[in-house]
């Protein structure tokens, strides 16, 4: 007599003929005398085996017809750029590494953002290339290789031209922003200083009125009048012979008069001049604001320096006003490294292939397990 365990093996079930499916196992309680049985390894094996005719054709099908889509399909050309983020340096010469990986953190999410897609697709309409800003963004992909200062851009295409326009308009749009930032930033600062300058132009040109007041007031001479007093000169004309003594008195009371200039006009004149000379200090600095802010103005209705600025002739002299929004214009955080340039691409059909292999063979085993199981299902009832 066979055991329970051997009733309940594989080998002591009733053969089934192909076509009617394998039944499930009993389930059995735990009240009956133990614990539930599930279908092994073997079991699983067989299922599947029983369709593996069924499984080689489809798996050839798809590996097949895989590797003909991959192979024609046309071969993908990459082109790669760079950014380079410049370190803030403290005065001491220190870089603030907290702050820098910031920056370049705000870079990447700066750089792959949804209007420079657009920009970047207008562009590339123009020049008779149409692609939608979605697409374009998805096809442009932005990392930062590990333990650098760069930001890499990445763009694929079925032409390499098109792979390294993609990326050269894409730098170059993401510069321009940049640039235009950095006007607005410009312009905030100088509209403040501008407003600084005019307040101070205001008290300076107070105080210049109220001082050529006071000076239009006083007078710049003074009248003196000074009589000869000298006694013993007196005495001893009066001593001596000759002379009338009535005549001699009379001369002791005439007074020479004289002009000279006031000390307190010369104080007024000289408080004066140096006020002048802050007021025109003042308002040089405003106008220098003024041209700032105009220079500034026509850059960004020019929408940033890389569309619209055009080459100063070499003898022509450049205004302080330039020269101050050139320095402003220059000191940016990132700059364009190097040039774009093609990067090995291959095909990966054979890859591609064998995933599609792969994927196919474990989707075909578990479609000839399903029918087995349902099978069985189906035959127990």
């Amino acid at each position: 007599m066979p055991t329970e365990k051997q009733q309940n093996s594989v080998e002591t079930q009733a053969i089934v003929m192909p076509g009617e499916g394998i039944p499930p196992p009993a389930h059995r309680s735990l009240g009956e005398g133990g614990p539930e049985e599930f279908l092994s390894l073997r079991d699983i094996l067989t299922m599947i085996l029983r369709h593996r005719r069924a499984i080689i054709v489809f798996v050839l099908l798809v590996t097949v017809a895989a590797g003909i889509f991959f192979i024609t399909r046309p071969r993908q050309y990459k082109a790669e750029g760079y950014l380079q983020v410049i370190p803030p340096v403290s005065k001491e010469g220190q870089v603030d590494k907290n702050l820098f990986e910031t920056i370049i953190a705000s870079h990447l999410q700066k750089a792959s953002l949804a209007y420079i897609a657009r920009n970047v697709a207008i562009l590339l309409s123009d020049q008779g290339i149409k692609i939608k800003p979605l697409e374009l963004k998805r096809q442009v992909k932005i990392t930062r290789p590990p333990k650098t200062d760069l930001i890499r851009l990445v763009a694929g295409e079925t032409s390499p031209d098109k792979a390294l326009l993609i990326v050269r308009l894409w730098v170059r749009e993401y510069l321009a922003s940049i640039q235009k930032n950095n006007i607005y930033t410009a312009l905030s600062q100088t509209h403040l200083l501008l407003k600084q300058a005019q307040s101070g132009l205001m008290e300076k040109q107070a105080t210049v009125d109220k001082m050529r007041a006071q000076v239009a007031q006083s007078s710049p001479l003074i009248t003196l009048s000074r009589a000869v007093d000298d006694r013993q000169l007196w005495s001893d004309l009066a001593q001596k012979a000759g002379p009338d003594a009535e005549a001699l008195k009379k001369l002791s009371k005439i007074h020479i008069k004289g002009q000279e200039q006031s000390e307190e006009y010369i104080n007024l004149k000289m408080s004066m001049f140096a006020t002048e000379q802050a007021l025109s200090a003042v308002e040089a600095r405003r106008n220098l604001y003024q041209e700032v802010e105009r220079i500034l103005n026509t850059k960004l209705a020019l929408n940033g320096t890389y569309q619209a600025d055009k080459m100063a002739p070499t003898n022509a002299a450049i205004s302080d006003a330039e020269l101050y929004v050139n320095m402003l214009m220059k000191g940016s955080e990132i700059v364009q490294f190097g040039e774009p340039g093609l990067i090995s691409s291959t095909r990966g059909a054979l890859k591609k292939t064998s995933l599609a292999f792969m994927v196919s063979l474990v989707l075909a085993c578990f479609g000839a397990f399903l029918c087995e199981w349902g099978k069985g299902l189906l035959s127990s009832r």
